[in-house]
């Protein structure tokens, strides 16, 4: 069972990448999309994007963060910490739960985010992590 978990984990199982259903973004490298979550750039292929985060005690923000940026919550929040002393970029916005990571992404036309699996994504466009 704990091997089974473990292998979800690793390919990203538990959740998946959404952004807004008029977004010209349709799949995703996880190296551009670590470079987004580390602040290194603002778009991909040409498109400014406005990235949030679940809140950090969620699993599937554990499992994002893990796998994409190769950081856990805590190590990812030290990160943007010393990034914000530094006067480096700004961290990504922080969505309570997953209908609210739903409802951010549905607003803007380049907003990205990640819900876990089950939830419903209505009006959004789940995209492929490659």
């Amino acid at each position: 069972m704990l091997i089974a978990c473990l292998s979800a984990m690793a390919l990203g199982g538990d959740y998946v990448i959404i952004v807004n259903k008029d977004c010209p973004i349709g799949d995703i490298s996880k190296a551009d999309l670590k470079r987004v979550y580390v602040g290194k750039v603002t778009d991909i292929g040409g498109t400014k994007v406005t990235i949030a985060n679940l809140s950090l005690d969620n699993p599937a923000a554990e499992s994002f963060l893990t796998e994409v940026t190769g950081m856990g919550s805590n190590d990812y929040k030290s990160f943007w910490m010393a990034q914000q002393i530094r006067g480096g970029s700004t961290a990504p916005l922080v969505k309570k739960t997953p209908d609210v990571m739903v409802d951010f992404v549905k607003e803007g036309a380049t907003n990205i985010g990640y819900v876990p699996k089950d939830t419903p994504v209505e009006g959004v466009k789940v995209i492929e992590l490659k």
